[in-house]
């Protein structure tokens, strides 16, 4: 039976959750956030313990997702997966992947949730493993992106490595061993290895590649498969140094497309509605978490069939009558392929290329000179620049070879300016960084009544 202690500390935690929840009603009735941040930033002031004590209490443990791309997607993905088993969940829907997002997250959790799944900068990941002790750490892949605040992808993947390290005894690392630099800073965790099997095609040099050097000796590495940048199949040129064979493997049956793309996964043929590669990467990733938790890699996959995109990746809508992609690009690894996705794509109208550099994207934006923007270009379509740096897409959209047609900050004059210039029942690309792409759902959500219809799933 529990002492009165026990008992004490329940009704403690009980008032604990309570105050959570009315100080994020008050955050929403005021305006001040959709109060997601604000109850975990006062349970650290008041009780830093209670985060530990309140993951401990799930039952089928956390699941902590991290890595530069895929966080938000690959932790939806496994919550999807997880609902199908019938195991009730909470996560940081909102974005808020700070310590204070994932305490406030579990301070207003439903009673009866089971289990905690939560995307976790990189930046907060090694303390937030050590207050959560989760009981699977999924790591997605090691990019360039904020060098501001991170500086380079070796900085990030020591980062991920330390916080693997911070991990219990009985814990799981789930990595991408397609990542050679992540997978060599998590090796001595014995991880689960993910990985995606292209279609047969030409190695090219991406200059948004990251350095391709081996992480034993520094050698050069030489690829046999290449998926986006730097991930694939590879091995050193002077030492014996290798890929990991992964133990998940999703094999591409069709080039990806905007909307969807057929894969064989645990000898299980899917159809994701997610389109592109990177989302490739986010199932598999998911599936490898959901064994680790137990449950079989088939029944994994099925359950992603019923997926659908979180808000900003890959959402669908329609504008009078016309098909609106809204895309998250935040890094030259994630708008490349975007980008050469969209490229072929004879349905698309006009592109909107929408950056700006809050401190959620980044101050530093040079990296969309190494995207891939020549490929945009080619496209001969209308070129909208958006965001807080519009002009300095402009800019790039101009050293690519195209003058863009519209250059406007303001979000629902560069959407209007793309819907002017797209042909008749063509559709139209938004391709936005982070709060970017917010302020593109916020302009078209408080539109609708005027110009947006029929919102697709």
């Amino acid at each position: 039976m529990d002492g009165p202690r026990q008992r004490s500390l329940r009704r403690y935690d009980r008032a604990m959750a309570g105050l959570a929840r009315g100080t994020a009603s008050l955050s929403r009735l005021i305006g001040a956030g959709g109060g997601s941040s604000l109850p975990g930033l006062l349970l650290q002031r008041l009780d830093p313990g209670y985060v530990r004590r309140r993951a401990a209490e799930l039952p089928s443990g956390v699941v902590v997702v991290s890595g530069t791309n895929g966080k938000t997607t690959t932790t939806a993905m496994i919550r999807a997966i997880l609902g199908a088993e019938g195991v009730a969940t909470v996560s940081n829907e909102t974005g808020a992947n700070l310590f204070r997002g994932l305490a406030g997250s579990l301070a207003t959790a439903d009673p009866e949730t089971r289990a905690g799944v939560f995307e976790v900068d990189e930046g907060a990941l090694e303390r937030v493993v050590r207050s959560v002790r989760p009981r699977v750490l999924v790591l997605t892949n090691v990019f360039r992106d904020q060098l501001d605040r991170f500086g380079e992808p070796e900085a990030v993947a020591a980062l991920l490595g330390r916080a693997a390290a911070a991990l219990p005894p009985n814990a799981r690392v789930v990595a991408n061993a397609d990542d050679p630099m992540m997978w060599h800073h998590v090796r001595s965790r014995s991880p689960i290895g993910f990985a995606v099997v292209p279609q047969p095609g030409p190695d090219h040099d991406r200059p948004e590649a990251e350095p391709e050097t081996c992480p034993e000796c520094g050698a050069p590495l030489r690829y046999t498969t290449r998926t986006i940048a730097h991930l694939g199949r590879a091995r050193c040129t002077e030492c014996q140094w290798r890929s990991a064979e992964p133990d998940h493997r999703a094999v591409l049956l069709e080039p990806p497309s905007l909307s969807a793309v057929r894969v064989e996964v645990a000898g299980v043929e899917v159809t994701l509605r997610a389109g592109g590669l990177h989302n490739v990467y986010n199932a598999v990733a998911a599936i490898a978490a959901a064994s680790a938790l137990g449950i079989p890699s088939e029944r994994a996959a099925r359950a992603l069939e019923a997926f659908r995109p979180r808000f900003g990746r890959a959402e669908e809508f329609r504008l009078s009558g016309r098909t609106l992609w809204l895309a998250l690009m935040k890094n030259p690894a994630g708008a490349s392929p975007l980008i050469e996705q969209r490229s072929p794509d004879a349905r698309m109208g006009a592109v909107l290329v929408s950056v700006s550099d809050d401190w959620m994207d980044g101050r530093d934006i040079s990296w969309i000179w190494d995207a891939n923007f020549e490929a945009l270009a080619a496209m001969g379509v209308p070129l909208v620049a958006g965001g807080r740096r519009a002009a300095d897409v402009a800019v790039r959209l101009k050293y690519a070879g195209r003058e863009p047609v519209t250059v406007s900050s303001d979000p629902r004059e560069a959407i209007q300016g793309a819907l002017r210039r797209a042909p008749a029942g063509a559709a139209v690309g938004v391709l936005a960084t982070y709060t970017a792409m917010l302020d593109v759902r916020r302009t078209l959500l408080r539109s609708k009544r005027a110009w947006v219809s029929d919102r697709a799933a």
